[in-house]
């Protein structure tokens, strides 16, 4: 029995291998072999053969696009969008995304073991100006860089806006909108996110 196990369970490793493979080469990046791609992942640019814009992931990466395996159900692929020729997108060791978007029209920049839950949208651009007589004008959109400590989760259905930091070990409750710097090891939740709690950083 541990010998069929054994064989069950390489067999599941090189399935996981195989549909890894295929979902980075449709979304046009390369394969890493510690990565796992559930589903469809997707990576937008300006122009698809544009290298000008800047998408880089670290080791152990963890993209979840299948419904079956989020109790909250899963709404999406995993977007990266890449809206600039000079955006960048940079990811650490450890990430796990369930079905959401991150839309860099500047630099987001996500740390080593951070969670986001499904349905989230992390943007650094407003994607349109306020005023109506500015929206024909795309360099009127504002824009700000976003960064992502370590160790932080985000919760499902929340939205992060241009220019946040969030700190080291923080928790963003699920559906907020993140309109503000976070420091580290606070819990955050609402619209607009607020402290709710501050944890210890066991540092």
């Amino acid at each position: 029995m541990n010998k069929l196990h054994k064989i069950l369970h390489l067999l599941n490793l090189n399935l996981r291998q195989i549909k890894t493979f295929y979902y980075c080469c449709r979304a046009g990046i390369k394969y890493n072999k510690t990565w796992t791609v559930t589903k469809h992942m997707y990576i937008m640019r300006p122009n698809f053969f544009h290298q000008k814009s800047t998408i880089v992931i670290g080791d152990n990466f963890y993209a979840q696009g299948d419904i079956k395996w989020n109790p909250f159900g899963i709404i999406q692929p995993v977007l990266f969008n890449l809206r600039t020729p000079g955006s960048k997108i940079i990811i650490g060791d450890d990430v796990g995304i369930s079905g959401s978007t991150i839309s860099a029209s500047t630099v987001i920049t996500i740390g080593n073991r951070v969670l986001i839950g499904t349905g989230c949208i992390i943007s650094d651009t407003d994607a349109h100006p306020i005023k109506a007589e500015d929206r024909k004008n795309p360099t009127k959109t504002l824009s700000k860089p976003i960064m992502i400590d370590d160790d932080v989760f985000i919760g499902a259905r929340t939205i992060i806006l241009k220019g946040v930091k969030i700190g080291k070990g923080s928790v963003v409750g699920a559906g907020s909108v993140v309109t503000k710097d976070v420091p580290p090891f606070c819990i955050v939740a609402g619209n607009p996110a607020k402290i709710v709690k501050r944890m210890a950083s066991h540092e």
